[in-house]
């Protein structure tokens, strides 16, 4: 009898680890989506700042209430701030270039993280590449030139900002591996969010500054400082804020309740939703290359997750 309790509580808690990583990723690829679709309502430096802040607000108060997370908090490790910054670049590069491009390829494009994840692992760990994992580079490199089709019609600097958004994600889950074992999750999370905010607040001051003095030509989502809200604005930009308080919870307690490998695998959902949002708010139905490269790509990502090591841990 105790045997079988046993069994039902595993196959349980398995079952919300991937409904909770599951649900993120769907919330994550949805703002996302919501960021690439609103990106004229506000600059990326007032997106950043204001959505970080009032999830910085979230989670401390999450966390007062769990009194939990006090050594992230107040003493940040050089590997906690390192980390964060790694995922600032990110978001940042990623960002800059969904509104130049196709969200679905953007998607496919970050979700090369996990073959940088293995490469970055044998550099830094000494994790070796297996055949599994040598498999699974080929197939997400075919995945790749497959979902971006690359021609001298497309070929533009923006192209690269996803990949070097994957590769600091990689290198952000790499050093979570190796330095960041012992942090809590939500005092990372709210690190990071300390660090967003900080870095949207200078990037802020510094465009408000130069841009009185220089005739801007870029992009108002990325040259713009300060613009005026409507409540509508407003009222987005703490939705994407209480989807990253979510998300960043949701991830934590599935690596917890769940295998690791169970959850990266269905975290590689983010491709699918991203193609769902894709065709629902922009009209954009990948063509069929595209769409056979991103699965491609989505079964390099699961080959990727289900050797030995654990290598997709806890970064957002």
């Amino acid at each position: 009898m105790g045997k079988f309790m046993e069994n039902i509580i595993s196959r349980n808690t398995t079952f919300l680890g991937v409904i909770l990583i599951t649900s993120a990723v769907c919330l994550l690829s949805l703002s996302d989506a919501l960021v690439k679709l609103h990106n004229d309502r506000f600059s990326i430096a007032q997106l950043i700042f204001l959505r970080s802040a009032l999830a910085c607000v979230f989670l401390l108060v999450i966390w007062r209430f769990k009194k939990r997370g006090t050594k992230s908090l107040v003493r940040p490790t050089r590997w906690v701030i390192v980390r964060s910054l790694l995922l600032c670049t990110m978001w940042l590069l990623y960002y800059c270039g969904l509104p130049d491009m196709s969200f679905a390829v953007a998607a496919a494009a970050l979700y090369t993280a996990p073959l940088f994840m293995a490469v970055f692992a044998r550099l830094i760990l000494g994790t070796p590449i297996d055949l599994p994992d040598q498999a699974a580079l080929g197939a997400g490199l075919i995945g790749v030139v497959m979902a971006v089709q690359p021609s001298p019609e497309n070929l533009s600097p923006s192209l690269l900002l996803p990949f070097g958004a994957a590769a600091c994600y990689a290198m952000a889950a790499v050093l979570t591996r190796a330095h960041c074992r012992n942090e809590t999750s939500l005092g990372m999370a709210i690190n990071l969010n300390l660090c967003l905010a900080v870095g949207g607040g200078i990037a802020l001051m510094g465009l408000e500054w130069v841009n009185p003095m220089t005739e801007v030509t870029t992009s108002s989502f990325l040259m713009d400082g300060w613009r005026m809200l409507s409540l509508m604005d407003f009222s987005i930009i703490c939705l994407l804020a209480a989807f990253m308080t979510y998300i960043a919870i949701a991830v934590a307690q599935a690596y917890k309740t769940s295998t690791s490998i169970t959850v990266g695998l269905f975290d590689n959902a983010y491709l699918v939703f991203a193609v769902v949002w894709s065709i629902m708010f922009f009209d954009d139905l990948p063509n069929i290359m595209s769409l056979a490269g991103i699965t491609l790509l989505a079964g390099a990502a699961v080959m990727s997750a289900l050797p030995r090591r654990n290598m997709r841990l806890k970064t957002l």
